[in-house]
């Protein structure tokens, strides 16, 4: 039963991902970020890429904090 769930959760994950490379392929124009004290100009494919991988890791570390307290139980 666990392999089933794995193969959604991966079948799920690369459609995902999928998603994220087509958005971020059609989106590469230059977008002018503005952090208060000065502004960045850079092409929105770096700051989706940028945000993906965050989100990334955020869930990453969040899935695991979350395990890790699953196992302290």
């Amino acid at each position: 039963m666990k392999s089933k769930t794995s193969q959604i959760k991966l079948i799920f994950t690369l459609i995902l991902t999928l998603l994220a490379v087509v958005f971020v392929v059609l989106n590469t124009n230059n977008v002018a970020i503005n952090f208060g004290l000065f502004k960045l100009k850079l092409p929105l494919i770096i700051i989706l890429v940028l945000m993906i991988i965050i989100g990334v890791l955020i869930g990453y570390f969040w899935g695991s904090y979350g395990h890790n307290q699953d196992k302290n139980n």
